[in-house]
């Protein structure tokens, strides 16, 4: 059995002391060669015992000075921290407030496509099934001889939302601020909704999807525009 080299010289030491002790105790003679022998090898057990006790002697508690205020408890993170936290185990570099910023510009670029018709430009941009939604909105603004037009569309976004499911990431933002929009008759060129001047207040929820990873957000959702 092989022995833990930090119990040896205890174990020298307390061996020689007792041998020592022996032949005192039968008043058997040693030389002095036997004396410093026996001293050295207890001084060597003491020594040992002492480090290792000092080794494993837990640290000195710590001072700590009177609180004179309650310290807040720890805030527990929030489903939107464990959202975020689950998309950066595959996009380390995913940041809140970029993508919020992303968010708006998207509502404003959505915004002009809808002006404009062309929700074709946004084809690389959103997920088909959103695509087909523009789509179908501007289909039916058209059919019924009215056009939308808007102008001074300022908003901002904030990050409301994030989650990992089937290996798909999703953020929802939600967009608000203003913006002059009116709607008129194509044949007449009269406002039937809106103003030229009066901004009206502007609330959504844009959600948006892509392959967890390194992969382009692509808008899936708008809701409450």
């Amino acid at each position: 059995m092989q022995v833990r080299r930090e119990w040896i010289g205890p174990a020298v030491g307390l061996a020689i002391g007792a041998v020592l002790s022996l032949l005192v105790h039968q008043q058997i003679g040693i030389g002095y060669e036997g004396i410093v022998l026996g001293a050295a090898g207890t001084a060597a057990a003491t020594w040992v015992l002492l480090q290792r006790r000092a080794k494993h002697r837990p640290p000195a508690p710590v001072a700590v000075g009177p609180r004179t205020r309650a310290e807040p408890p720890p805030v527990p993170p929030t489903d939107l921290d464990n959202g975020v936290w689950d998309i950066r185990r595959t996009d380390r570099g995913f940041d809140v407030s970029r993508f919020a910023g992303y968010a708006g510009m998207t509502f404003r670029d959505v915004q002009s496509a809808g002006v404009a018709g062309d929700a074709a430009g946004l084809r690389q941009r959103v997920t088909p099934a959103m695509y087909v939604e523009l789509q179908a909105r501007h289909d039916r603004l058209r059919s019924s001889g009215r056009s939308v037009r808007v102008a001074a569309v300022d908003v901002s976004a904030v990050v409301t939302e994030a989650w990992q499911e089937s290996d798909r990431d999703y953020v929802t933002a939600y967009v608000a601020g203003s913006m002059l929009r009116h709607t008129i008759e194509d044949a007449t060129g009269k406002i039937v909704d809106g103003s030229l001047t009066k901004p009206a207040a502007v609330e959504a929820f844009l959600t948006f999807t892509r392959p967890a990873g390194l992969n382009f957000w692509m808008l899936s959702l708008i809701e409450g525009e």
